[in-house]
Formats: C-alpha cells, sequence, structure tokens
C-alpha cells in the first residue's frame, strides 16, 4: 500500500486531480444509479469480472477525457497568488504584453549589439538595437549616481539584480533594464545558480521600489544563451526559482505579476518541461 502511495505521489499534479476527479466521476454516476435501483448486476450478459471490466474501462475513458480537459484549458495561462501578489504565467510575446517590461541585460548594461558581445536576437539586443543611444545616456546617469567605477572599457559594472528605469517616449512604454549576468572576457553571458537566486531576490526588491503599481511583465530569466558555471538549467527549474523567490523575497506588489514565456517553448507540448497546470495551486497552502 505504502509502494502504492508513493507512486502516487509521483505522478503530476495533472495526473493526479485527473484520477481523483474521474472517479469522483465514476462515484457520483453509480450513487445516482442506485438511488434509482439501477445496477449493472441487473443486466443478464455481465458476469462479475465483465462488471468489473466496465468500471474500469469507464473510469479509465473518464481519467483520459478529463486529463486532455485540464490541459485544454491550461495549454496557455495559468494564474496563481504569491503572498498577496497576483501572478500569470502565460506563452506570448513580452513586447506585446501590457505593463513595464523587465529586459535581462548584462551588469554592463552594454550597448555592443553585434552578436559578439550582445547577440541582436536577444531581448537585450532588439532593445538596444532601436534604443541604444538613449538607453547608455540613461545608463551613465545611474552609474554617476551611484558613484561607481568604471572598468578598462570605461562601462561601469552594476551589482546583480539592480534596475535602471528607462521611460521610452517614442513607444509610451517603461522598461526596467535588469543587470542579470557577468560578462566574461570572451563575451559569454555568465552566471551561477547561488548568484542567479541573489539576483532574483534583490531584483524583486528593486521592482517594488520601482513599478508605482504598474504591472510587472517578466521573461523567463536564464533561459537562451546564458551560460550557467554549475551546469545547464531546465526552463521548470528556471521558472519555479523565480516563482520560489518572489515567495522568500518578503515583496508583495499591488499589481500583476507576468511572466511571458517565449512562443518557441510551446512548439513542441508532448514532453515540454513547462507544463502550466502544475504552477496552478503551486503557493496556495502557503498563501
Amino acid at each position: 500500500m505504502n509502494k502504492l502511495y508513493v507512486r502516487y505521489k509521483s505522478f503530476s499534479n495533472r495526473m493526479r486531480d485527473s484520477l481523483s476527479y474521474a472517479w469522483i466521476l465514476i462515484g457520483s454516476i453509480s450513487t445516482v444509479l442506485s438511488i434509482f435501483g439501477v445496477s449493472l448486476g441487473d443486466i443478464p450478459i455481465l458476469n462479475i469480472w465483465s462488471s468489473i471490466g466496465l468500471v474500469f474501462l469507464a473510469a479509465t475513458i473518464a481519467f483520459a477525457s478529463i486529463y486532455f480537459f485540464l490541459g485544454q484549458i491550461f495549454k496557455d495561462a495559468v494564474e496563481l497568488t504569491i503572498r498577496n501578489t497576483p501572478v500569470s504565467i502565460c506563452f506570448g510575446d513580452i513586447f506585446k504584453t501590457s505593463g513595464w517590461k523587465i529586459i535581462n541585460c548584462d551588469t554592463h548594461f552594454d550597448s555592443r549589439v553585434d552578436d559578439t558581445v550582445i547577440s541582436k536576437i536577444s531581448l537585450h539586443g532588439q532593445l538596444f538595437l532601436k534604443y541604444g543611444n538613449e538607453i547608455k545616456t540613461v545608463v551613465e546617469d545611474e552609474g554617476e549616481k551611484l558613484h561607481l567605477h568604471k572598468n578598462k572599457n570605461e562601462l561601469y559594472d552594476f551589482p546583480l539584480g539592480t534596475i535602471i528605469k528607462y521611460d521610452c517616449k517614442k513607444e509610451n512604454q517603461i522598461y526596467l533594464l535588469l543587470a542579470m549576468t557577468e560578462l566574461n572576457e570572451q563575451y559569454e553571458a555568465h552566471i551561477d545558480m547561488a548568484k542567479f537566486e541573489h539576483m532574483l531576490m534583490r531584483m524583486w526588491k528593486e521592482i517594488s521600489r520601482v513599478y508605482v503599481s504598474n504591472d510587472v511583465v517578466l521573461p523567463l530569466l536564464g533561459s537562451g544563451i546564458t551560460r550557467f558555471d554549475d551546469g545547464p538549467k531546465g526552463n521548470d527549474e528556471l521558472l519555479r526559482c523565480m516563482l520560489c523567490t518572489l515567495n522568500s523575497s518578503g515583496v508583495t506588489l499591488n499589481a500583476k505579476v507576468k511572466v511571458v514565456l517565449y512562443n518557441d517553448l510551446n512548439k513542441n507540448s508532448i514532453g515540454n518541461d513547462i507544463q502550466l497546470y502544475e504552477y496552478k495551486d503551486m503557493f496556495r497552502k502557503i498563501n
């Protein structure tokens, strides 16, 4: 019995809930039929084993239907609450999602978007290709205000987790530039998990400092070309780390946090490591 329970607990939340709902449905139908005096035993051609088989067949169909139904409902988005802060996780385009947008950068907020230092297809690269000169001025002002020293490349080195607010007048959009990774001598963006968690903890506090009750939109931080010194990290691990650090940071926001997953993460739903249903009740007991 204990082995069965351990096996059951190893199932995904979606599978466990589907099993529970299926047996509740079968039990409810059986109860209603009993009230009306209907029983499988009343069917002459059925013996005890065929009756049991019929019940399990009905339960299997119910389970498969509910499992599919839950997957469809939570295919594109899921809502949860973390310490009274509403959080949504969805697939989409961060630039088309309303709210103040977090753009992950390196600790220098480097403006050299040339596919050597900064990739042109990264969020950092896409934004800096449009407004690099304006952003450079904002970064310079922030570095001077914080009394930071410049490195040999005449760039300020901001602490991990620092956020610089950039007000883009042309788009009427606020961008929150995040110092997320460090660049090595080969211009590789890297970090390790301990620093990543520390960065996230500071990031949530920085967001709380600047967001002024506006919704905040984040990408899946750490995915893409970010290199982890202690080994690659899966998308599920990165997303859980983002949510858990929000929970443990002590920060409560009077606005929604929107985590927008890149569309290409959802190209193959079979075997994808981002299963949105698994996050639905993640912090219910804590809240």
